[in-house]
């Protein structure tokens, strides 16, 4: 049985047999997909004057013979990597830099000059000269002259190879736009505006010069010196000019220094008038820059504003000619995008985002490109254009409105907003063109016409009886609703009465119950201060009896003083009385015993008093001299009496 076999016909061993027969695994790849996409743009960029050039007779670059460009900014590598043959590239010369007038002076750091050493270390980064030449010529033999792109390299001017081939290619148009601010005529270079002031700053750097050394020669003048009058000294002392410096001659007064005429006078009114003549080359004056403060003192705005208008038509007028090659540089943009452009853009275009392929720009060859010239200033444009809108609406008020449809009155408010620096109209303005991207309908339709004077007649008269019917309805409506809202008015007013008098029934419960809880307060609060100041007057009368008695003993303590002085003057009168009796008696018994009690008596009044208080009252209770103690007997009312 071959492989065709179908399952079917196997046999049921065969079948599991196969089955059981381990199938090979699939086998995988790991796939990495790069996607490369060129990006391409269409550039403008500037050319010096000295890399370009063009045939001598030559009055523009459309209908010139030749012309060519010196490219100056690629090196080695670059060229190598844009498909030039490498060996041919190698073997042109370093490019080393120019040494004309105009590259020497836009140069600030000395950057148009290479360095060999660099070069000669990294040779792919060396700069290397080629030129681009736009001829018209019959390349190809058959009488018919065309343009053609030819690249050389080096001085030597050899013809460069790109992908094998001779770099002879077939061009449509001369790549290159120029503008002159001042042309000349039949003329393909014209002058700048340094060409026109150039004359004016050699005569005034001559004249400031002049101005300057007469200045020199009025601070240091010549002199004149007889030599009759000269020493040996004279002459070294004059050639040493210095301030305060001294001049030996041998007689007094023999230097005549030499006066020398002041011409300042007559330079400044030529400087004015060089200035004068340059604001009329160049439309530059001080008053345009708004530096001239003289020209506001005693002029209008009018006279100012008019002047300073006259001083920019010049600048207008240049602008407005750079504007030309303007034109020219996105006629050449144009073709551009045109031939090489590849794939659709979605880009804005009036204030909405467009498709455009360049791929269907192939049969535009009638396209016009607009310059934007100005007529004057943005206030005259204004003027112009707000005539222009008075124009239209006495035209509409004329009953001419078929001159003047949507469409042209919102192409003057445009105009408007763009002069006054708004770029989008439609902030403000409806576009009567505008249309739905979706139904194709407009998105602002105009009104309808006014209707005739007998459907006006018609549609008033229905208008009023429909306004009849409906201010019937409505006073029926308004009476029957002036009914409800009156029993409505009715029951709310009762109900507001009935819980006007329950809120003020609670309010004046509420308002005793506060009352009588605050009396209540206010005698608990008089109650408790009654008692306070009760205690007060308590305290401060036991305190007013306790200084009493403080001071009644004090005076209790000074009489017990007082007295026992007196007893101790009585024991000394009793001792001399003593004393004189025993003298008289001449007993020395009676005598010795009489000085013995004497002495006891002395050394009792000699002794100390000690004052011993009762510890409960703290009141004095007896009263101790030596060995001897007296108690004190007090009377009815407390007070001591006597000691014992």
């Amino acid at each position: 049985m071959d492989a065709m076999t179908p399952p079917a016909m196997l046999a049921p061993q065969e079948q599991m047999a196969q089955a059981l027969t381990p199938q090979p695994m699939p086998a995988t790849h790991d796939v990495t997909i790069v996607t490369t996409k060129k990006l391409a743009q269409a550039r403008v960029m500037g050319v010096p004057p000295e890399e370009f050039g063009i045939e001598r007779g030559a009055r523009d670059i459309k209908t010139c013979n030749y012309c060519f460009h010196e490219v100056v900014t690629k090196t080695e590598a670059d060229l190598i990597a844009e498909g030039f043959d490498a060996a041919q590239i190698k073997a042109l010369q370093p490019y080393t830099g120019r040494r004309d007038i105009e590259t020497a002076s836009r140069d600030s750091v000395a950057e148009s000059t290479s360095s060999a050493g660099g070069e000669s270390m990294n040779s792919a980064a060396r700069l290397v000269k080629i030129t681009e030449h736009y001829v018209r010529m019959d390349y190809e033999g058959n009488g018919r002259p065309c343009l053609y792109q030819v690249i050389t390299g080096g001085e030597q001017g050899e013809i460069l190879r790109r992908d094998g081939k001779e770099c002879i290619t077939p061009f449509d148009a001369i790549p290159f736009a120029a503008t002159t601010p001042v042309p000349m005529t039949h003329r393909f270079f014209g002058r700048s505006v340094a060409d026109l002031v150039m004359d004016i700053q050699r005569i005034k750097t001559a004249l400031v010069r002049g101005m300057l050394d007469n200045l020199y020669l009025h601070n240091n003048p010549r002199v004149e010196v007889a030599e009759a009058n000269a020493g040996p000294n004279t002459l070294d002392d004059l050639l040493v000019s210095r301030p305060g410096g001294v001049v030996r001659t041998k007689t007094a007064g023999g230097l005549n220094w030499q006066t020398v005429p002041d011409i300042t006078a007559s330079i400044y009114p030529a400087l004015q008038y060089l200035d004068a003549t340059r604001e009329t080359r160049t439309g530059l004056s001080n008053q345009s820059q708004g530096i001239d403060a003289n020209a506001l003192q005693n002029q209008t705005a009018t006279a100012v504003a008019q002047v300073f208008s006259a001083s920019q038509m010049r600048m207008k007028l240049i602008a407005r000619i750079m504007a030309e090659g303007v034109r020219d540089i996105f006629s050449l943009l144009h073709g551009t995008i045109r031939k090489h452009g590849q794939q659709q853009e979605t880009v804005r275009l009036r204030n909405n985002w467009v498709a455009v392929n360049p791929r269907d720009w192939k049969t535009r060859a009638d396209m016009t490109i607009n310059v934007g010239l100005g007529s004057g200033g943005k206030a005259q444009q204004f003027a112009q254009v707000m005539a222009l809108a008075n124009v239209q609406k006495e035209m509409i008020a004329g009953g001419k409105p078929n001159l003047v449809d949507d469409q042209a009155l919102f192409n003057t408010a445009s105009e408007l907003t763009k002069i006054m620096g708004y770029k989008n109209p439609d902030k403000f303005f409806n576009d009567p063109s505008a249309k739905d991207p979706q139904t194709g309908q407009p998105l602002h339709p105009p009104l309808p016409p006014p209707p005739s004077p007998e459907e006006i007649k018609g549609q008033v008269q229905l208008q009023i009886a429909q306004q009849q019917a409906a201010l019937d309805e409505k006073a029926d409506q308004r009476k029957a609703q002036i009914e409800t809202v009156q029993a409505q008015a009715d029951i709310a007013t009762q109900e507001k009465k009935t819980q006007a008098e329950m809120v003020q029934t609670e309010r004046d419960f509420d308002l005793k119950a506060k009352l009588a809880m605050m009396q209540a307060q206010l005698d608990a609060e008089l109650k408790a201060k009654e008692e306070a100041r009760k205690e007060r007057e308590f305290e401060l009368k036991m305190q007013f009896e306790r200084e009493k008695h403080q001071m009644s003993i004090r005076e209790n303590e000074y009489k017990l003083a007082a007295t026992a002085q007196q007893h101790e003057q009585t024991i000394e009168t009793k001792k001399l009385e003593h004393k004189s009796a025993e003298s008289k008696s001449g007993s020395p018994e009676k005598f010795k015993a009489l000085e013995k009690q004497l002495k006891m008596f002395e050394d009792s009044a000699k002794a100390p008093v000690e004052i011993i208080r009762d510890p409960k009252t703290g009141k004095a209770a007896a009263v101790k001299r030596g060995d001897r103690t007296m108690m004190v007997h007090r009377g009815k009312d407390g007070r001591p009496e006597k000691l014992q």
